[in-house]
């Protein structure tokens, strides 16, 4: 492992079992993350973002399984079948942030309870010690004054102060990653853009490693370093954000900008839909959308070869003859 990656995942597959077919929810996956490095997973609902992501820390439901594949955290080689291991990177050196903040925040009691108790079980200090800590996070997240918000229950703040809860709780922990499942998925585009911008200072300011895991390409500009493009559960194409929105080389990415609305021009829909992860079509599993299919397209996947410095595509249209 490089001594710059926080992360390293290689060729990680993740398969969920049903009674009478097989998920091949992840397949393939290898990603680097430097630390304070901030990478934006992009891709259709259903391609395996959050799966992939929850297999670092084997959160995955009970009939799925990471069947190979390697994980280096912190220069450190994880074992997912290692419980106890797992335990104490949980929460405490690795955070999620899922997608609705309100559902995933206890209504019995009120947020800074909730962030303190994250306190004394992670940095094992005292109640008041934690308190003091909570009120602390509370301002950070720009809920002030804090002791107003410490007092509020779930119920009494918006969506968007939800939000900054659940990121005060996955930040009381100090981890060394952050992984925001769609986190803004509910909230109005003003309100996206503020959580945006809150997770882009505490990037700057704790050196805070983040996953975004987004299906919005539009959201990321200006907030991610690096973009990897999710398809059918393997990464299709990755590089530098500003490469892969002005030049993206796999025809699903160009597709995936070619949705967003410009001026005076018509939007334009992906055909087709995802594939299903129980039956992927052979060779490469665009193809049955792609405007560019080849005969070679439909009998072998096309290897990840690279274009240029960190930038990197699965396509057989990049590819030297």
């Amino acid at each position: 492992m490089k001594s710059s990656h926080l992360l390293e995942i290689d060729k990680l597959n993740t398969k969920i079992f049903h009674r009478d077919y097989t998920v091949n929810a992840v397949c393939d996956l290898s990603l680097e993350l430097k630390t304070k490095e901030i990478l934006a997973i992009i891709g259709e609902s259903g391609c395996g973002k959050t799966m992939s992501m929850l297999s670092i820390t084997n959160l995955i439901p009970k009939n799925a399984k990471v069947v190979s594949g390697g994980i280096m955290f912190n220069s450190k080689e994880l074992d997912i079948n290692n419980e106890k291991e797992l335990l104490g990177i949980r929460g405490s050196q690795v955070s999620y942030i899922f997608q609705d903040a309100t559902a995933s925040l206890n209504p019995i009691f009120t947020v800074g309870e909730q962030i303190q108790e994250m306190f004394m079980a992670h940095q094992c200090v005292s109640k008041n010690r934690a308190k003091d800590d909570a009120a602390e996070v509370l301002e950070l997240v720009n809920l002030k004054p804090a002791q107003k918000y410490y007092n509020y229950y779930p119920h009494q703040l918006s969506g968007g102060m939800n939000q900054r809860a659940m990121i005060a709780m996955a930040i009381a922990s100090k981890p060394k990653l952050l992984i925001a499942d769609e986190p803004t998925s509910s909230l109005d585009r003003i309100t996206e853009i503020t959580i945006l911008k809150l997770l882009k200072r505490l990037n700057a300011e704790l050196g805070l490693s983040i996953i975004l895991i987004t299906h919005n390409i539009s959201l990321i500009e200006n907030f991610a370093d690096t973009i990897a493009i999710m398809y059918a559960g393997r990464i299709i194409e990755k590089g530098p954000s500003g490469e892969i929105l002005n030049s993206p080389k796999h025809p699903y990415t160009e597709a995936l900008l070619d949705c967003l609305p410009k001026k005076g021009k018509e939007l334009n829909a992906i055909k087709g839909s995802v594939p299903n992860l129980s039956n992927l079509p052979s060779g490469c599993k665009f193809h049955p959308r792609c405007p560019y299919v080849m005969e070679k397209c439909l009998k072998q996947e096309p290897d990840f070869i690279k274009i240029s410095q960190g930038h990197s595509v699965r396509c057989y249209l990049q590819q030297k003859t």
